[in-house]
């Protein structure tokens, strides 16, 4: 199996493949206050059937990193997605859009998952952008002969932000908890449904032979590499 780890770059609305090291047909990018230096090569979709779902943590440089991934298994290849799960609010937007995409996604079947800016005026008259994340099976087309989305989760039934006044200096923070929570007991159930299809895709063991019993058993263990988001 070919492993591809992807980010997503909210900057530029796309999917990317990184290097330590240059190579061709990556672009160079300067990160941290040092000037560090990464490569990285861009995709806005990519494409396969959906397998793993999972929170993963690895450590670097000291620290415990956790991410959100997603694994498109595209014949040989193995696509897969690996987005920051928390900031100092909560969850990341990039977790958000894509547990938003794949709320209602029906296991099985080939999809093609792609990454968007969008641009929007908001209630100031501000034009801003905002990242969006989706998934079209390609095996369901509308009619407009394109592949048919899974859906979102609709924006009224995420819980918003709390504001909170402090009643001494009347300084506003937000309480993000209501958000949070909700956002944890969706990946919850996320990970049970992508784990429920893993199960139920697993061939029954077959008995040993019986005419000898003791014959011993071969192991094969197959890793990742490794997948640092540096």
């Amino acid at each position: 199996m070919e492993y591809k780890n992807y980010s997503i770059s909210s900057g530029k609305g796309k999917l990317y493949l990184k290097e330590k090291q240059p190579t061709a047909g990556y672009e160079e990018v300067t990160y941290g206050t040092e000037g560090k230096k990464t490569y990285h090569q861009y995709h806005q979709s990519i494409k396969g059937v959906p397998k793993y779902f999972e929170v993963k943590e690895v450590q670097y440089d000291g620290r415990a990193l956790r991410f959100l991934e997603l694994s498109l298994i595209d014949g040989d290849i193995s696509n897969k997605v690996s987005v920051a799960l928390k900031n100092k609010n909560g969850y990341t937007d990039e977790v958000k859009v894509l547990v938003s995409a794949l709320n209602g996604l029906d296991l099985g079947e080939e999809v093609t998952l792609s990454v968007a800016k969008n641009k929007y005026t908001n209630k100031a008259g501000v034009e801003k952008e905002n990242l969006n994340l989706y998934i079209n099976y390609t095996g369901r087309l509308g009619e407009n002969g394109k592949g048919l989305g899974t859906g979102f989760i609709p924006f009224a039934d995420i819980p918003k932000a709390e504001k909170e006044v402090d009643e001494d200096d009347g300084e506003v923070t937000w309480n993000w908890k209501p958000v949070n929570k909700f956002f944890t007991a969706k990946i919850k159930e996320l990970e049970e449904k992508f784990n429920a299809s893993i199960t139920a895709a697993k061939p029954a063991a077959a008995p040993a032979p019986a005419s000898n019993p003791a014959a011993p058993k071969a192991s094969v263990k197959e890793e990742e590499p490794d997948d640092l988001p540096f």
